[in-house]
């Protein structure tokens, strides 16, 4: 099989990123190449200690949230977290797109000049950390808010011996994307460097800055160097730490209470591959893009009776890239995933990693994880439209020919509809609860909460049954005894499928007050609830009576609420004549 098939690059264009890599160890901060219809932009890797591990960083392993206003794309929406990534590689991509360098401006010109163009982002080492970061930001500039459907040149990241970057959470979000498939990362089998993260500051602190200054490309190598050999003794058994802990949650499903309380006594590094690997050994090329599996191949394939001599060859194959690009053409390329795993002997993939019958289990346990993953997507509750359309076709109608619209039949309950629709919005949140219990423990594919179908779902359903929640809320008086409903009483399932619309209108263009405003309507009837015990406010009445009108052209809000027998219609009927006379809501209220 050839690579392009796998990772979607050929040899040629794999060998001349690698050359660009190259040229860029003596630029400043970055190399722009042009040939014919591609654009390589190469990063300078760096050995000094500040420039991996940021001195003024307190954390055991350097990282630092991503900023959301700069990467509003990288984080957890189930979660409502943002994805950490190494400071010092961070701050590096910073004085990048600063005024301190023409990186912006030079990436703006091939966008706006040349649109049918590649843009490559590559580097080695240190350099293919600030390229991951680089292409992240490319993605966040110009993917994100695509201009009237004209699409901006394709990005892909091609990185050679580079250490790990972000987070699960940033594997997460480039999976959610879909933009991990821009990404592929070349490992020699034995190079220390995509390990190094995976262990903690102090256990390296003292051997770090002579093991950077080996792995410089101008540096020679000693036999029996002692530093080294402790410095990867060291880097091996966290990552070990990392692998095993990974294997056991994987394999007890991250349901072992145990493992839980274990866990929180060791210092554990957050880092986690992301996009594609692809392991170089003897005779072969591995790819794969499992973010577990590739965890797991980075301590077991690493393994070897002669640590002595495996130090020394964790440095050497650091500087052997060159020798794989040139041997690429003559390598088997294996793509390793759930159908392609095999767990016994003989001539394979994980025969040639040195793989173990016992180490593959642990390789075979994250490929079962993902599959479970896909599972869970396909028994999500299929009734849940079936129910959402009872609602809509069957409840809502007959309120309206009650002429007092849904929310008001279902706070006051008198009928025995009221009843089954009570009983399907406990039904419905329950289904909407087990899915956000799933994406909150990762129990769900990356691309399902960023699919268009889950997120038009999500949001049916908030503005459909939200406003059943805040009825029921306000009819048991719980407004009374728990406190404001925005406050105290609003679920997370609602929050979530909130987060989600607002990211999908992100992609849209509209601008952060649009998004925010837009994104509230399914609320609308709790602020109604809390205005109708409030005296009479001219300044936040206007202001309820302007977001209506654009609820209603966003489809948050329907005309249910002008109903004859709606509450709101009897509240505004009750304000001050004057605001009345000039209020914008004055036709539809008759």
């Amino acid at each position: 099989m050839a690579l392009e098939a796998l990772a979607g690059i050929s040899n040629d264009l794999v060998a001349r990123s690698w050359m660009a890599s190259t040229r860029a160890h003596n630029t400043e901060h970055f190399r722009k190449e042009e040939e014919g219809e591609i654009v390589f932009f190469s990063f300078k890797p760096s050995f000094s200690v500040k420039d991996w591990f940021a001195p003024e960083n307190e954390s055991p392993f350097g990282e630092t949230e991503m900023k959301r206003d700069q990467f509003p794309c990288m984080r957890s929406f189930s979660n409502d977290v943002d994805a950490t990534a190494n400071e010092a590689f961070h701050k590096n991509l910073d004085i990048l797109i600063s005024p301190r360098t023409s990186f912006r401006d030079d990436v703006k010109t091939v966008v706006d000049s040349m649109r049918s163009q590649r843009i490559v982002f590559t580097g080695h080492s240190s350099g293919g950390a600030t390229a991951i970061l680089a292409t992240v930001w490319y993605l966040e500039t110009y993917f994100t808010k695509q201009s009237g459907g004209f699409p901006f040149p394709e990005p892909l990241c091609v990185t050679f011996g580079a250490p790990l970057v972000g987070d699960y959470v940033f594997n997460h979000a480039l999976g959610r994307e879909n933009w991990s498939r821009f990404f592929v990362n070349f490992v020699t089998r034995f190079d220390i460097v995509p390990r190094i993260m995976l262990a903690p500051k102090a256990s390296t602190k003292q051997a770090l800055p002579y093991a950077l200054s080996r792995l410089d490309h101008t540096a020679s190598i000693q036999e029996n160097d002692q530093s080294i050999a402790g410095f990867f003794a060291i880097v091996m058994k966290d990552t070990e730490i990392a692998a095993r802990q990974a294997a056991c949650e994987l394999i007890a499903d991250g349901g072992n209470a145990f493992l839980e309380t274990f866990s929180s006594f060791l210092e554990l590094s957050p880092y986690r591959p992301a996009g594609t690997f692809v392991f170089s050994t003897g005779t072969r090329l591995v790819s794969m893009n499992n973010s577990d599996a590739i965890l797991q191949i980075l301590f077991y394939a690493s393994q070897s009776s002669n640590e002595k001599e495996l130090s020394l060859r964790s440095i050497r194959d650091h500087h052997s890239y060159e020798e794989m690009v040139h041997s690429m053409g003559k390598k088997v390329v294996n793509q390793l995933d759930l159908h392609h795993l095999p767990l016994g002997g003989g001539a394979s993939a994980l025969s040639d990693l040195r793989l173990t019958t016992s180490d593959r289990e642990c390789v075979h346990a994250a490929f079962e994880a993902e599959k479970k993953r896909v599972d869970n997507q396909s028994n999500i509750d299929a009734k849940i439209v079936e129910k959402l359309e009872w609602i809509e076709n069957e409840y809502k109608p007959r309120c309206r020919a009650l002429a007092k619209g849904y929310y008001d039949s279902f706070k006051k309950s008198p009928e025995k509809e009221d009843f089954t629709a009570n009983v399907t919005r406990a039904e419905l949140a329950g289904s909407f609860d087990d899915v956000l219990g799933l994406l909150k423990k990762c129990q769900l594919p990356d691309g399902f909460e960023g699919s268009s179908v889950w997120i038009k779902l999500a949001t049916r359903y908030r503005r459909l049954m939200e406003p059943l929640d805040i009825a029921n809320y306000h009819r048991h008086l719980k407004n009374e005894d728990t406190g404001i409903y925005m406050e105290k009483g609003r679920p997370n399932r609602y929050k979530h499928a909130q987060r989600l619309y607002k990211h999908d209108l992100l992609k849209t263009g509209r601008t952060a007050e649009e998004i925010e405003v837009s994104s509230l309507g399914s609320c609308f009837w709790a602020e109604v609830e809390e205005l109708r015990g409030k005296e009479y406010d001219e300044a936040t009445v206007k202001k309820l009576e302007w977001l209506v009108q654009g609820w209603i052209k966003d489809e948050e809000v329907d005309e249910h609420i002008f109903l004859e027998g709606s509450t709101f219609r009897k509240w505004w009927h009750s304000l001050p004549e004057h605001h009345k006379i000039y209020s914008p809501l004055r036709k539809r209220m008759g």
